[in-house]
């Protein structure tokens, strides 16, 4: 795959302390409900100025002045820290006052209904006029503004919702229909604030990429706001209405929207549309929201702190064809939170990191960097919402842990050398994960990290439509298109039948034997190619990441934890063949679990060798009850599962070794310990024990979300197994493993695979004499989140809130991992948790 490149990025904040106190919702909720609050009354005092906004540590990382790195060297809190000679501009973006974007508001005004002061207009237009990146196109949009009596009258402008900057009211945003709802004042203002923020954003985008705007075909908006009327609430388009003004004349675009999700997702869809060669040059963009200004400006009140939710965030990424140069988006590894994944704090670390670098041979350890919800600790720990980036690092590390990654005790270092200081503002979208992007560009490309990856979540019950989690995460890489031209240049190769690699190092039987068999399914109408060498495994790795070869045949290759291989045998009773599962590596570290995913990869092995609906067996060993009852839940609830009968005359699901030998079941479940000792057996039982000759090897990897290829074969696998090897090899790339393997998976889940796991391990635990399973309480609507709970210790604390009475879920917010609870017991569980030390 042509893999399309992150070619630059850019970042803006804009100070609006006005704005916080008449549009950011606590603050406005607050003056509905309890007008003579505290809190209203204390806000003033608590505002920054805007050159203090300018000098605070983490504004200076978000547009690119200050590392990481060194953010993480000032002492924390940074809320009382300064860092002298603050510039407002940065290699990323800048810091906008308050004033500069009210008149820009008024620029992307496309329907006269943002009116100013006269003399306001007259003040600041020389400002703007000053600005390195406004167009004069954008000036001549300026309007002359209004006389201030007209501004101050309050009576005709009954519907309109004022601008204030330093108490001072110098305009108001109309209303654009009577009656409408959709085109309020209110959602008028908050429209141009995005658009308006959108626009400047893009400007450094493309000031800092160098692209000739005309060259942008495509743009995608991922902000949080929606525009339309009351036929089409969401109807859009702030993409085109961004384009226009920033003036890309030749793009179109269209907006996607997925609360924090967003802008990864449109990530991910632009560097489809690039991959895919709809389009040379993307650009993602996501503007800034009025509502979440000053969202735990009570909290940090209460602290004495001063509010620090006074920023609009928006980011701007340009995604375009492979330059060579910039870094590479690799959608071979994409997680994604589907709709049976579940929203458990493991689920959801599975299904976005463990499981797609699973699928392309890595562990957690082999990611430089990991990019998720990067808010600022100091606004959301006086929040109770801890260290956002940290915490979820932890659950990263703690999900390494169970898979044998890491130990335990590298847990902290871990977190060091794999995480970010958090130092985006909590504008909901904007945080998750691509606040790192500019950085990881830049570290790329000078060579100090080699990849990174990037993971967006977000809570969807708060839209009411469902209580679905939602998350994707996409992978970055240094560029590995060395040579653009030759690549280009390449000739394209037609293949009729897959190309199989060959890849066994110190075989006993010598390299002779190996070559032999590659020869021998060359001549029976295969494609292999022999790679030889001291490296010949990693060279046999690049060659499946390149595509130039479909799968491999090897020796010695570690499989990550969740893949295992199913082998293939003609067995000696009736020359039937039989696919065992599993015979290498780790399906799950549990034995149920395992023995369960080793019969669905046994299921997606034959399937893919033309068995259109294979029977299933498991060999009567430990375990075997328990994956027989959770096999038969999942057939019960839909997964359609032919099981076989055992030949012995009492027959039975259990498979005796008279079955094993004359291959009862089409799929032989077992563990992989056992599957290896009966290929071995099976194999090279007419040698003595010497050489493996029957049978087609140990088979391929098979995991879920794994999508490499690769088959194992023993150093005593003789000419025969390794030739047969091929075959198998050729036979699982055109009967399409891959996608019969995400089918099956789904299906599995569709019929509950998860609940049944969960379910066991629970049962295991109790039997282990850890703490006695509770009972949940009837179930209630989960409309609240809970932050600030460890993640190790998640599940005690639903299970705490059970133990109340108190019905509660354990998932993955925006922030985090939380306890989900229905908004009526807030009261309730917050002070149990605080009771038993979950929370502060």
């Amino acid at each position: 795959m042509n893999n399309s490149v992150l070619k630059g990025a850019g970042y803006v904040l804009v100070h609006v302390p006005g704005m916080v106190t008449h549009h950011g919702t606590t603050q406005t909720t607050e003056r509905i409900v309890n007008p003579d609050s505290d809190y209203l009354k204390q806000l003033p005092e608590h505002m920054r100025s805007y050159e203090d906004c300018v000098a605070y540590p983490p504004n200076q990382t978000y547009i690119g002045n200050l590392s990481i790195e060194d953010l993480g060297e000032v002492p924390e809190p940074w809320y009382d820290k300064k860092i002298e000679g603050a510039d407002r501009f940065g290699p990323f973006g800048e810091i906008m006052p308050e004033d500069e974007f009210v008149l820009l508001m008024q620029i992307c005004d496309a329907f006269d209904l943002v009116h100013l002061d006269k003399s306001f207009v007259q003040q600041v237009r020389p400002k703007l006029e000053a600005h390195p990146l406004i167009t004069e196109t954008m000036l001549s949009l300026i309007k002359e503004g209004h006389d201030e009596a007209d501004i101050l009258d309050q009576e005709s402008h009954k519907a309109a919702l004022p601008i204030y900057i330093d108490g001072r009211m110098v305009g108001y945003v109309k209303q654009a229909h009577d009656l409408d709802v959709n085109l309020s004042a209110h959602v008028i203002f908050e429209n141009l604030a995005s658009k308006a923020s959108s626009v400047v954003t893009v400007l450094h985008l493309l000031n800092n990429s160098g692209i000739d705007p005309a060259a942008v075909e495509y743009v995608i908006d991922c902000s949080e706001e929606a525009c339309g009327d009351m036929n089409q609430r969401g109807g859009g388009n702030f993409a085109k209405a961004t384009a226009e003004i920033a003036g890309l004349s030749g793009a179109t675009g269209s907006d996607t929207r997925g609360f924090c999700a967003a802008p990864a997702h449109a990530v991910v869809e632009a560097s489809a549309l690039v991959t895919s060669g709809a389009f040379k040059n993307v650009v993602v963009v996501g503007g800034g929201s009025t509502a979440k200004l000053g969202m735990n400006g009570k909290d940090h009140i209460k602290k004495g702190l001063p509010l620090l939710e006074d920023c609009l965030g928006c980011f701007a990424a340009l995604i375009s064809e492979n330059d060579g140069a910039s870094p590479e988006i690799n959608l071979d590894i994409l997680g994604r939170h589907t709709v049976g994944t579940g929203s458990s704090p493991q689920a959801v670390i599975e299904s976005l990191v463990t499981r797609p670098l699973a699928s392309a041979g890595l562990t957690i350890t082999d990611v430089d960097k990991y990019s998720p919800e990067m808010q600022n600790p100091d606004i959301t720990k006086p929040a109770g919402a801890g260290d956002v980036p940290e915490a979820n690092y932890k659950m990263i590390a703690a999900l390494g842990v169970k898979l044998g990654q890491i130990e335990r005790s590298d847990l902290p270092q871990f977190v060091k050398d794999h995480g970010l200081k958090g130092f985006a503002p909590t504008q909901g979208h904007i945080p998750s994960g691509v606040p790192y992007l500019g950085f990881a560009r830049e570290s790329l490309m000078e060579g100090r990290t080699k990849n990174a990856m990037i993971i967006g979540k977000g809570s969807l019950f708060l839209g009411r439509m469902t209580n679905q989690f939602d998350g994707i995460s996409f992978f970055l890489q240094a560029n590995t298109k060395k040579d653009a031209a030759d690549v280009a240049a390449a000739p394209a190769v037609i293949r009729d039948v897959p190309v199989i690699g060959v890849s066994v190092p110190d075989s006993e039987l010598g390299e002779e034997a190996v070559r032999a068999a590659v020869e021998q399914a060359n001549r029976s109408g295969y494609r292999a190619t022999l790679i030889e060498g001291a490296h010949c495994l990693e060279q046999m790795d690049e060659w499946i990441q390149s595509g130039k070869i479909d799968a491999a045949v090897a020796a010695h290759y570690a499989f990550p934890i969740g893949v295992s291989t199913v082998g293939r045998i003609q067995t000696p009773a009736l020359g039937k063949e039989l696919f065992i599962a599993t015979t290498t590596g780790t399906s799950a570290t549990d034995r149920a679990e395992a023995l369960v995913r080793n019969a669905i990869a046994g299921i997606v092995a034959a399937k893919s060798c033309g068995i259109e609906n294979p029977s299933v067996g498991i060999a009567n060993i430990e375990g075997g009850r328990q994956c027989e009852r959770m096999l038969n839940a999942l057939s019960e609830n839909g997964y359609p599962i032919r099981f076989a009968g055992s030949a012995r005359s009492d027959g039975g699901l259990l498979m005796r070794g008279n079955d094993l030998l004359q291959a009862t079941a089409d799929v032989m479940v077992m563990d992989s310990l056992t599957g290896n000792l009966m290929m071995k057996v099976l194999s090279a039982f007419t040698t003595g024990g010497g050489v493996e000759t029957i049978g087609y090897g140990y088979g391929p990897g098979i995991g879920e979300g794994y999508s490499k290829k690769i088959l194992i074969v023993s150093r005593a696998s003789g000419t025969p197994v390794i030739a047969n090897a091929i075959a198998y090899a050729s036979q699982i790339v055109e009967g399409n493993l891959s996608g019969i393997a995400r089918s099956e998976y789904e299906k599995a889940h569709k019929a509950g695979l998860s609940g049944l796991i969960e379910a066991a391990r629970q049962k295991d635990r109790a039997s282990d004499g850890e703490r006695p399973a509770v009972a949940a309480p009837p179930k209630e609507v989960c409309t609240e989140e809970i932050h600030g709970v460890e993640v190790m210790d998640l599940e005690e604390a639903v299970e705490v809130l059970w133990a109340a009475g108190v019905y509660a879920e354990s998932g993955m917010g925006c922030t985090g991992p939380v306890v989900m609870i229905n908004e009526a017991r807030s009261e309730q569980a917050h002070a149990v948790l605080r009771e038993k030390g979950y929370i502060s």
